[in-house]
């Protein structure tokens, strides 16, 4: 690369250079807009300049093609500190009229990227007898780039827009989960969420007990995950407290109510994932804590369990956490292959006035080159048939367990290949809503 001079651009406050633009002015004459906003935006990430800051920035300032590349000072945050590249600018150049003032509206984007920016966070994460103790996901950071947003800005009003592109950039943390261990967890590769605004106490306190159970279990290649396995026993002294549970004689209070949330959500997760579901059944009526319908897996130890297989190259790191009070995210961390989930909209349909009704989930996998069709099919029965009592009931002795009956198959047109489809139909079966 040539050596190059550097020259300041702007000895005189009347001129500023821009990105191989430099602008004179201003001048005695302002623009005359009509009353409008501009919204500035990229996906979630929205600034609006407002009618009283649109016509603080309108000015007269020419505009010249300039045959050198500017460079911003890396002391100064302003249009102001810019340099160029080259010993002058052309004599002869043809300007052209702005209507408004680039560093004006360069500070203004300043400013208001301060509400959006946010700086990455590093992973950590410890393991200890193959279980993560510690975990701190990566976090992403977000860096506007007020130069091209400026100009964005200002070709927008030029043109009398409305709406422009807000320039952002992800800041990578500089250390990858990667570095943090050698099981192959490397980034996030499912992700189950459920909301369950309107929960009782104990409810919200066997959701949060539960939570715990599966925070930091890892799920190795070729395993076959079972809920109930990690969950283990649901008994007072583990901190569980009653709250209605469906069985077969009706919803009656009984330690662990509200287990089904956990077990949902971690369904949701494996469908996101792509993980091959092994055994997984619907509530038996519809319980709005699992909206939408066809989505929930109930479970019951030593009944009725949610089983999935990681099948992905790497271990699978789950990370459970309530996001906020009504909110509970299962997240899974472990090895992206060349797999491609599609997840269709689950679908309600024959409802009926006395609360029953029927939904299916459908779940596309692409991998390598062929596609197989997951169809999930619920039945849910009218929820009068389980009377509501709040007589707490206690948990019976261990048993020998009636085992969920087999899930019945039956095939789905879908690409290259026959794909099971699996229908759960509620039986007299204890479960926890």
């Amino acid at each position: 690369m040539p050596l190059v001079n550097y020259k300041l651009a702007l000895t005189f406050s009347s001129t500023i250079f821009v990105a191989g633009l430099f602008f004179v002015g201003p001048t005695t004459s302002f623009a005359q807009d009509e009353t409008r906003t501009l919204t500035v935006s990229k996906d979630e990430y929205s600034l609006t300049a407002s009618e009283s800051t649109i016509k603080a920035w309108a000015g007269t300032y020419k505009r010249q093609r300039a045959s050198t590349i500017l460079i911003p000072r890396q002391s100064l945050n302003t249009l102001v500190g810019y340099y160029y590249l080259g010993s002058k600018r052309p004599a002869n150049s043809t300007y052209q009229t702005y209507r408004y003032n680039p560093e004006l509206i360069y500070r203004w984007v300043k400013e208001q990227a301060e509400s959006i920016e946010s700086k990455s966070e590093n992973p950590e994460l410890t393991i200890k007898n193959n279980r993560a103790v510690s975990f701190t996901p990566p976090t992403l950071g977000i860096s506007v780039d007020a130069y091209t947003t400026t100009f964005n800005i200002i070709a927008a009003l030029e043109e009398g827009y409305q709406n422009t592109d807000l320039a952002i950039a992800i800041v990578q943390p500089r250390k990858p989960l990667a570095a943090t261990n050698n099981l192959g967890i490397r980034e996030l590769v499912g992700h189950g969420e459920s909301k369950f605004n309107g929960s009782p106490k104990n409810r919200r306190i066997n959701i949060a007990v539960g939570v715990e159970k599966f925070k930091g279990v890892i799920i190795m290649p070729g395993e076959e995950f079972s809920f109930n396995k990690y969950l283990g026993p649901v008994e007072k002294e583990f901190g569980f407290v009653p709250e209605l549970v469906i069985k077969a004689s009706g919803t009656v209070p009984e330690l662990g109510g509200g287990l089904c949330q956990v077990s949902s959500t971690t369904f949701r997760a494996a469908m996101n994932a792509g993980l091959p579901i092994v055994q997984r059944k619907n509530h038996s009526y519809a319980v709005q804590y699992y909206a939408p319908q066809g989505t929930d897996a109930t479970i019951y130890p030593g009944v009725i369990d949610l089983k999935f297989t990681n099948d992905t190259p790497g271990a699978i790191l789950v990370w459970p956490y309530l996001k906020d009070a009504n909110t509970l995210i299962f997240d899974f961390y472990g090895t992206k292959d060349d797999r491609e989930v599609e997840l269709e909209k689950p679908v309600q349909y024959d409802r009926k006035s006395d609360g029953s009704m029927k939904a299916t989930w459908v779940r596309h996998v692409t991998n390598n080159g062929e596609t197989k069709t997951d169809t999930f099919n619920s039945v849910y029965l009218p929820p009068a048939l389980f009377h509501k009592e709040e007589t707490f009931v206690t948990t019976p002795p261990p048993t020998t367990p009636t085992l969920a009956p087999p899930v019945e198959q039956t095939n789905s047109e879908q690409i290259n290949q026959t794909a099971p489809s699996t229908e759960s139909t509620p039986d007299n079966e204890d479960q926890t809503p």
